[in-house]
């Protein structure tokens, strides 16, 4: 997958974490973090869409999308299997949508982190 290195990011001299923004090539934005005094991973996903999207008559609908993140997927089709395996590897994981974002978001055990990744965006497959 194809990055581009985005604009230096300004922090505080006393700040001991790196930072690092890159742009996918789908035109994603990502902050990596890193912060030598931890030892958990973590990652958060925004999506700016919140519930003032919500078509009419259907009110809700970003609120049930959100919770549908934590019930299954095509790829872990396992009723919560997502939140057993990041509390069985030392994590937590949670959401919340508010009028125009929604933000999803977990920590892990270090060497679960990757797999921890790849279910919590993997996401429900809701179309085709």
């Amino acid at each position: 997958m194809s990055v581009a290195v985005a604009d230096e990011i300004v922090k505080a001299r006393n700040d001991k974490r790196e930072y690092r923004r890159i742009v996918l090539k789908n035109s994603l934005e990502v902050l990596l973090i890193s912060d030598p005094d931890t030892d958990k991973c973590a990652a958060s996903m925004n999506v700016r869409v919140g519930y003032f999207s919500d078509p009419p008559g259907i009110e809700g609908l970003a609120h049930f999308l959100e919770h549908m993140l934590f019930y299954a997927s095509e790829k872990y089709p396992l009723e919560y299997s997502y939140l057993k395996f990041i509390t069985e590897h030392g994590g937590s994981a949670n959401a919340f949508t508010a009028s125009e974002h929604t933000n999803y978001y977990f920590d892990v055990n270090v060497d679960s982190f990757e797999e921890a990744l790849d279910r919590s965006f993997a996401g429900p497959k809701l179309y085709s």
